[in-house]
């Protein structure tokens, strides 16, 4: 029989193989492409001084995280609109185009781009492909690591025959994870005008990065919780009538639904929060928040609860509010203490200093989630493709 570790190797080797491609990726960027990530630096400042606005690109969950990195740009007073949105705003002449798209080559987002140059914006790209279509409309290109790929053997079978280090889920998890570390990094490069932009760059990617590490040692040490975790989401997948849903606030829920994306892509029955009002008892909430304290994440928890659901968290507060009721609880590690009031009030948080450590741990469990469930269930990346959006 195998232990726990052994049990959860395929949440332990994506996690690391998300990581260390990572670590890898911002070392390369800060040597190979100082000169790109410069540029985009005094693009974001032209911007600012300028009063324009930075207009998000980007379709399925290659836009949740330029949407990400639109959030962080709020936080340093710039005007965020996203294209397609119902509240967009017009794209004038001066503005930025942030577009990602890993493959560079998605249809919707180079017609979004090609109107935008015809209106007078300029483009930052963020893609994993050099020479795209995308990457040759953008004015700079910051580029991430890999791409979609397609292993048609199971996880269970690359791992026997030492495969296991591809991608370890399809459709761009690494660029996506990346393209949020960059974002992290551009934004520090705004908060000091006078020391080395890249340094910056750097020191608030590797901040994330350690977070996200030490966070792992904690999981690595407590595999009786990870593993009613993850058997909690699993079980929705032998339970074919049970959903799950996913909440959190701010960030995280972006966070929350670039993982049920994912999670509908292994056959799980995941339902939009939208549709809250045909939860079932025995369904699934999986709830995110760094304080545990929340107002609209601990809404629906508790509401949860009182429907019979299950309720498993990620936070970094163990003893919060959300930790005493959820069923199952993942502890994650935060760099910084978070005040999020049980009120709606507005987040004291001072200009330009909220990094999302947390968050960025958060996804890089989902995503590892999804390489568990994988494997025990021998799910292809073929088969995740086939669950995957056609139309974008």
């Amino acid at each position: 029989m195998l232990n726990l570790s052994e049990k959860l190797s395929a949440f332990i080797d994506a996690y690391e193989t998300i990581l260390q491609i990572s670590e890898d990726h911002i070392n390369k960027l800060v040597t190979r492409y100082k000169d790109n990530l410069v540029s985009a630096r005094e693009m974001l400042m032209n911007v600012l001084r300028d009063k324009k606005r930075v207009h998000i690109a980007g379709m399925g969950r290659s836009k949740l995280a330029a949407m990400i990195i639109g959030d962080l740009l709020k936080n340093q007073g710039f005007q965020v609109s996203v294209i397609g949105d119902f509240l967009s705003k017009p794209v004038r002449p001066g503005d930025l185009v942030l577009a990602v798209s890993a493959s560079g080559w998605t249809t919707t987002t180079c017609m979004m781009v090609e109107e935008a140059i015809r209106l007078g914006a300029n483009v930052l790209a963020l893609t994993a492909t050099q020479r795209s279509k995308l990457d040759r409309l953008s004015d700079v290109s910051i580029y991430l690591p890999g791409g979609a790929a397609i292993d048609e053997t199971s996880y269970i079978v690359r791992q026997i025959i030492g495969r296991h280090k591809t991608p370890l889920t399809p459709m761009g998890t690494i660029p996506e994870t990346n393209s949020i570390l960059v974002g992290i990094g551009l934004v520090g490069m705004l908060s000091d005008s006078m020391g080395d932009s890249v340094d910056l760059f750097k020191d608030y990617v590797s901040l994330v990065l350690k977070n996200a590490r030490d966070s792992l040692i904690g999981l690595r040490n407590d595999l009786d919780r990870l593993n009613d975790f993850i058997d909690t989401v699993s079980s929705c997948k032998r339970n074919n009538g049970s959903k799950v849903y996913l909440i959190g606030a701010g960030i995280n829920k972006f966070v929350s639904l670039m993982s049920a994306m994912r999670f509908q892509h292994l056959g799980l029955n995941v339902a939009s929060i939208d549709d809250w009002k045909f939860r079932d008892k025995g369904d699934v909430l999986i709830a995110i928040s760094s304080s545990g304290e929340s107002a609209i994440t601990l809404l629906y928890a508790k509401e949860a609860k009182r429907s019979g659901m299950r309720l498993i968290s990620l936070t970094a507060s163990p003893g919060s509010t959300l930790s005493k009721l959820s069923d199952a609880e993942i502890d994650l590690l935060d760099i910084s203490k978070r005040e999020e009031y049980l009120e709606f009030r507005v987040l004291k948080e001072s200009k330009g200093k909220f990094i999302p450590a947390f968050e960025y741990a958060a996804l890089l469990v989902l995503e590892s989630v999804v390489a568990q469930i994988a494997e025990e269930f021998s799910i292809k990346e073929e088969d995740m493709r086939r669950m995957h959006a056609n139309i974008e």
